[in-house]
């Protein structure tokens, strides 16, 4: 059954395997390599003056000064958030002292009443 199915698949085989021979030839000739070539170049140059037209576009612009203000009112918000920060850091050392301060008198007037 399996060389029955082999020898009726093997025209396709042959077929299929001739014609990527053909193309592999095709692409591999100066002609197509040449036009290949060409062709890059043509869209890459055609990239850059699309590239350059829209970087003097009003869009662009508008953009980048989107982007802009986006990054001005990120930092702005980052040093308030900060300066908020150290506030309240601070408030809590002075606070966490002021605690301290007030357990040491209430320790030292605990001691001084037992001891008399």
């Amino acid at each position: 059954m399996q060389d029955l199915t082999q020898s009726a698949m093997q025209p396709f085989v042959k077929l299929a395997q001739s014609n990527v021979e053909l193309v592999q030839q095709f692409m591999a000739s100066p002609e197509v390599a040449s036009q290949s070539m060409a062709s890059v170049q043509t869209l890459m140059q055609q990239a850059q003056e699309s590239t350059m037209k829209l970087a003097q576009s009003n869009a662009f612009a508008s953009l980048m000064q989107g982007m802009l203000k986006n990054y001005t009112e990120f930092m702005m918000s980052v040093g308030q958030s900060s300066m908020q920060a150290m506030a309240q850091g601070q408030q809590a050392l002075v606070q966490h002292g002021q605690e301290a301060v007030g357990n040491v008198i209430d320790a030292t007037v605990a001691k001084a009443r037992r001891a008399r």
